[in-house]
């Protein structure tokens, strides 16, 4: 069996897991399981990333750890609590999600901002106002627009600042490097280092190299219905590159 390694702190020094996951085995209802024995704790305040060839789970791996499919075997914690016993209120106000598709909804930004924060902001206006990254100055004021109208790069920007809006403890983001150029891939950076200096959990599943580099405390290989750490090393970028499932273990 393999188990994904978890960094070691000093005693005493031990952060209790605001996401644990053991043992846990995860697929579509009525399917086979397309990861099995995945054990990892996401701590507050640090970044985790899932990397792998596309169809290999890390998608519905954070379905699985947002609640919107039931573990096949296995456990998932939220804040010492099973997350499958939680409420759907609770779980869109303790973790938020981004897909990698776009909404084509002929709805409003400042509608969007509003939906996502469960009504504590009204706007774009006030989301802008608020504690919130400097960052994605390109749709600033987009309030009244309709999203449906905007293009990808924009669409992307807005359902970014709209998981900010939500101020969860955790944030889960499925390839959030989509539709973005280099300079707002950049700011996206800068986005999460943010969340996770305000002590909120990121777990993201990417391809982007850049990301690889700078971002995540951790990082985690997907494939072969397995999950495994690996180093964030030159060498474990270069092997990405390569096309290699499997990467050098720390």
């Amino acid at each position: 069996m393999s188990h994904l390694v978890v960094d070691q702190v000093e005693e005493g020094d031990v952060i209790p897991a605001v996401l644990e996951l053991s043992n846990v085995a995860v697929g579509y209802v009525r399917g086979e399981p397309v990861l099995r024995d995945v054990t990892i704790s996401i701590r507050p305040g640090e970044a985790v990333a899932l990397v792998g060839r596309n169809g290999t789970g890390k998608s519905t791996l954070l379905r699985t750890m947002r609640g919107f499919l039931p573990p096949f075997d296995g456990q998932v914690m939220l804040k010492g609590h099973p997350l499958q016993s939680m409420s759907p209120q609770t779980l869109a106000a303790t973790i938020g999600f981004l897909s990698p598709g776009i909404p084509q909804a002929h709805i409003l930004v400042d509608e969007v901002i509003e939906l996502s924060s469960l009504g504590r902001l009204k706007s774009m206006e006030q989301l802008e106002a608020s504690d919130h990254p400097d960052v994605f100055s390109e749709v600033s004021g987009f309030g009244a627009r309709f999203l449906d109208e905007m293009s990808s790069g924009q669409q992307r920007k807005i359902m970014l600042l709209a998981l900010v809006a939500q101020w969860t403890d955790v944030l889960l983001m499925d390839e959030p490097e989509l539709h973005l150029d280099l300079p707002s891939l950049r700011e996206l950076h800068g986005l999460i280092s943010w969340a996770t200096a305000k002590g909120k959990s990121v777990v993201l599943s990417t391809h982007n190299l850049e990301t690889i580099r700078v971002l995540p405390d951790r990082l985690y290989v997907v494939g072969d219905k397995t999950v495994r750490e690996a180093p964030r090393t030159e060498e474990t970028v270069q092997a990405l590159l390569e096309g290699n499932e499997y990467v050098p273990r720390g």
